[in-house]
């Protein structure tokens, strides 16, 4: 062994679980004790070539490792690295971070031998996954919110992530909103709009940049005319450098509500017309009786009898 190989060797006992060195002419690997012991193995059982280890290389994860190992040996890249999946004695299977370096090459630069470790990355790449699954949940609970939700940076307005629900309330592409100038050049094609809707959420921000705002019924005008209004939200996340947004389509509502007003102004004018109509009512009625009663008066006056009852 050259001193080459030595440091190398070395290297690799120091920064993996499990050492292997390779004969690439004889194909044949020594592999360490602690290696064989990681994956439940007695030492001294039969592993000796390259063949024993690609067999116990999960197959999902075997054509790309053995496409790593190639490219290393054709002096593709300057060591190997590979994540992939090792069948243990007990069936189980591990995560392997399988590192190496070809360290003796010929005059022509063929490889002659290979040094590498194996080290357990299982609860790493458990701890990944997690981390994986979880992004993949939230981004699904994003992607179908009722609200539009987008996030840009505190000091910023690049558009760092905006669902699906944005943009169809935007009434523009999925995934062509890239910061709140253009969003607002979309939802607000009336200049003397948008300038009113930029100069009330701004001077709100002004005033106290890291309180939360809400901005509700908010009136645009789309670049196709139709009129929508919004109610949205700022929410600032300081301790991320970003601000939550969200934007929620309130036209419907809006609807609803200039109806009711509507119709209680309708309703409010019928009552007042009603009530003038009782009271012209009433005044007929009150001078009907002041008629009669002159009436009766005269015929008093004539010594007649009463012709009308007022007693009531």
């Amino acid at each position: 062994m050259t001193d080459a190989e030595a440091r190398w060797r070395l290297a690799f006992q120091a920064s993996g679980d499990g050492v292997w060195d390779w004969d690439i002419r004889t194909d044949r690997v020594v592999f360490s004790d602690g290696l064989m012991r990681m994956l439940g193995y007695e030492a001294g059982e039969p592993w000796d070539s390259l063949r024993d280890w690609s067999d116990r290389v999960h197959p999902d994860d075997l054509p790309v490792a053995m496409a790593a190992v190639q490219a290393h040996l054709d002096g593709g890249t300057p060591t190997y690295v590979n994540e992939h999946r090792l069948k243990c004695a007990d069936g189980r299977w591990k995560w392997i971070l399988d590192r190496g370096v070809v360290t003796t090459r010929d005059a022509e630069g063929r490889p002659l031998r290979m040094i590498g470790s194996h080290t357990d990355i299982s609860a790493i790449r458990e701890a990944r996954d997690v981390v994986e699954r979880e992004r993949k949940l939230l981004f699904t609970v994003l992607e179908h919110a009722p609200l539009g939700i987008g996030v840009t940076p505190l000091d910023g307005d690049e558009a760092i992530y905006v669902n699906g629900r944005f943009d169809e309330i935007c009434g523009i592409p999925r995934g062509s909103i890239t910061s709140l100038a253009q969003s607002f050049a979309v939802v607000h094609a009336d200049p003397a709009e948008r300038e009113a809707a930029e100069r009330r959420i701004r001077s709100d921000i002004e005033a106290n940049p890291l309180a939360p705002h809400r901005w509700a019924d908010m009136p645009f005008t789309m670049a196709n005319g139709e009129r929508r209004w919004v109610t949205t939200q700022r929410i600032p996340l300081p301790e991320h450098g970003l601000v939550l947004w969200t934007l929620e389509n309130v036209t419907a509502e809006h609807a609803a509500a200039e109806t009711l007003r509507r119709q209680a102004h309708e309703v409010s004018e019928r009552n007042r017309e009603l009530l003038q109509f009782n009271r012209a009512a009433i005044d007929r009625e009150l001078r009907m009786i002041e008629l009669k009663q002159e009436v009766n008066h005269l015929l008093a006056r004539l010594g007649e009898p009463p012709r009308y009852d007022v007693t009531e």
